[in-house]
């Protein structure tokens, strides 16, 4: 049995090689998590300053403000 990583990790990971990332797209690449879970965890992300998040017409683009060890 594979052990779960954290959704934060997971989020994080994405971002650290792309300069931006759309939600979906990180939904797509996360299908143990759902859609409400990884907003609430981006939300909570931004807040704490270690994202952006860019809202356009339908569409939220996340990208890291700084890399994160």
């Amino acid at each position: 049995m594979s052990t779960q990583r954290p959704i934060t990790d997971r989020i994080l990971e994405q971002l650290q090689g792309s300069k931006t990332c759309e939600f979906d797209a990180l939904v797509a690449s996360s299908p143990e998590f759902n859609s409400s879970d990884i907003y609430q965890e981006i939300s909570r992300l931004s807040r704490a300053g270690k994202i952006v998040i860019t809202r356009g017409v339908g569409v939220f683009s996340i990208k890291q403000t700084a890399v994160v060890s």
